[in-house]
């Protein structure tokens, strides 16, 4: 009980101040970590996901192997397409008799 009556009355509002404020940051602090910890539980998610699919052998992820290179053999074809008018004009192709870009 000593100490209460040295502490100095001016003092009493800058005391609650610095209480409140400490609770302020408590609750900050415990957001931020709800919110790394959700991250990195993503992060660990995709890890484990692809940890899986390595593990699984070659049956397991020849159907993703697959399709990965058909999505892939499709962008390139469609970007070739795309393109293909402005390419035409300046070097023609067999490709672009196939697609009828020659006039």
């Amino acid at each position: 009980m000593d100490l209460l009556q040295n502490i100095d009355p001016a003092h009493l509002p800058l005391i609650a101040v610095g209480c409140a404020l400490l609770c302020a940051v408590v609750v900050v602090i415990g957001f931020l970590l709800q919110a790394v910890s959700s991250i990195f539980d993503v992060i660990a998610g995709l890890v484990e996901v692809a940890v899986e699919i390595a593990q699984g052998g070659p049956v397991a992820w020849c159907g993703c192997t697959l399709l990965l290179f058909g999505l892939l053999a499709c962008a390139g074809f469609t970007f070739l397409y795309l393109n293909a008018p402005e390419s035409c004009a300046t070097n023609p192709t067999r490709f672009c008799q196939w697609f009828g870009f020659l006039p």
